[in-house]
């Protein structure tokens, strides 16, 4: 896969993977999850979840404790086809607790995205661990 599809929608895309770290950095639950479409999935070695009120009670849940976390993204590929686009972006993403704990976790994302209403959404997301390091 390499990039391909029109510049306006790989800089909107681009856009969203920006909108959906800085919301996950600064635990804004509203920016983060607006970046999902209503039917979306998300999945990864902990849970398998459908729909925006599953995504949207687990990031509550995840988000318990937390003080700050930082999200570091980068798209490695995208591939646009009319209101389709796949996606592979990597990861790097350290949550830090309120007590102290740190929990380390660097991946990549699968990702299908959606075109709706002229604007570009999660639609089926599978995270891949490479490394993860929980909190003790």
């Amino acid at each position: 896969m390499a990039f391909t599809g029109p510049m306006e929608d790989r800089l909107a895309i681009r856009e969203l993977y920006d909108t959906y770290a800085d919301g996950g950095s600064r635990g804004c639950r509203d920016t983060w999850l607006g970046c999902y479409a209503e039917d979306s999935r998300w999945a990864s070695h902990l849970f398998d979840l459908q729909g925006i009120e599953a995504i949207g009670a687990t990031f509550d849940a995840i988000m318990t404790g937390v003080r700050y976390t930082k999200v570091f993204t980068q798209i490695g590929t995208m591939e646009i086809d009319g209101d389709t686009a796949r996606v592979r972006m990597r990861q790097d993403e350290c949550v830090y607790y309120e007590d102290g704990r740190t929990y380390d976790l660097l991946g990549w994302y699968d990702d299908v995205l959606v075109k709706r209403d002229g604007r570009w959404l999660f639609k089926d997301r599978t995270y891949n661990v490479e490394r993860e390091v929980p909190p003790e």
